[in-house]
């Protein structure tokens, strides 16, 4: 079994259709009924990964951000590539 380091989560709180949120419950019930896991979190973090990195980079936020990391967390230059 391989082990991993818990990630601190936040919530983050969207507006969906009541379409989509009965098509995301069905999805997930079929998944479960599969011995199988639907993740929307994990989905939605991915996906907002790709778009952040994008906006970041038209903005040149990317220099920014290390700085800020830097600020909260003297040791996590040490680990940024």
């Amino acid at each position: 079994m391989l082990l991993k380091k818990k990630e601190e989560k936040v919530s983050l709180n969207i507006k969906i259709s009541k379409d989509m949120d009965l098509r995301l419950k069905r999805a997930r019930m079929a998944a479960r009924e599969q011995d199988l896991m639907f993740n929307v979190s994990k989905e939605v973090e991915l996906f907002l990964e790709k778009k952040l990195k994008k906006v970041e980079k038209s903005l040149s936020l990317n220099d920014e951000i290390k700085e800020n990391l830097n600020e909260l967390n003297p040791l996590s230059k040490h680990w940024q590539t």
